[in-house]
């Protein structure tokens, strides 16, 4: 009798110690979170070029006009992106400040730096009220030719941006050394100082002294 009690004591000692909270077995579920990327893409821009100039010195004209247009078709055209002219003698003798010009009378119309020379003579560029001759003395405007040859610019400069197309005149009293470039559309004359910077071009028909 003492030993069946003894053994029913023993499973339900038993059984409670399986039921018991604090001998179960726990798992504990850890999570790792990544740290967030802080660092930021930067992405390379390039500010864009502006366009170059429609008003191209080119040796058969300008970007817009070439020799051998009629005065109103020239003045317009450069009037269009530089707005109205500094200066316009009106028809003058040929022989004036521009220098012994073609034809009985001229015409020099002045933007800064810039002036057209018209004539009501012959020339290669064409005959009677036409354009035919611009030149550049001084900036503003900031004109080139298409490639960026401008006032301001050097010999050195010349040679990079028209490889084998310059050729150099050395100076001969009382005349500049000059460069004869074959640029876009004919022949651009530039001439120098004494220390090789560009101080005048001019294509077209040339007047005298």
């Amino acid at each position: 009798m003492r030993l069946a009690l003894a053994l029913t004591l023993a499973l339900v000692l038993v059984a409670c110690s399986d039921d018991d909270p604090d001998t179960a077995t726990t798992t504990t579920s850890t999570t790792t979170t990544a740290p967030a990327d802080t660092s930021t893409s930067t992405v390379a821009t390039t500010e864009a070029e502006p366009d170059p100039s429609a008003l191209a010195l080119r040796g058969d004209g300008l970007g817009v006009v070439d020799f051998g247009a009629s005065p109103d078709a020239a003045v317009a055209a450069v009037v269009a992106e530089l707005g109205d002219p500094a200066q316009d003698t009106g028809w003058e003798p040929s022989f004036s400040s521009y220098g012994t010009c073609p034809g009985e009378e001229i015409r020099g119309v002045e933007w800064g730096g810039l002036v057209l020379l018209f004539t009501d003579g012959n020339t290669a560029e064409g005959s009677g009220e036409h354009f035919f001759t611009w030149r550049v003395n001084g900036a503003p405007p900031a004109v080139a030719t298409a490639t960026g040859l401008s006032f301001g610019a050097t010999a050195a400069d010349a040679d990079d941006l028209y490889p084998t197309k310059v050729e150099r005149v050395p100076a001969e009293e009382p005349f500049p050394a000059f460069l004869e470039i074959d640029a876009e559309g004919g022949r651009i004359t530039a001439y120098l100082d004494e220390s090789d910077a560009i101080t005048n071009l001019e294509a077209g028909t040339p007047c005298g002294e």
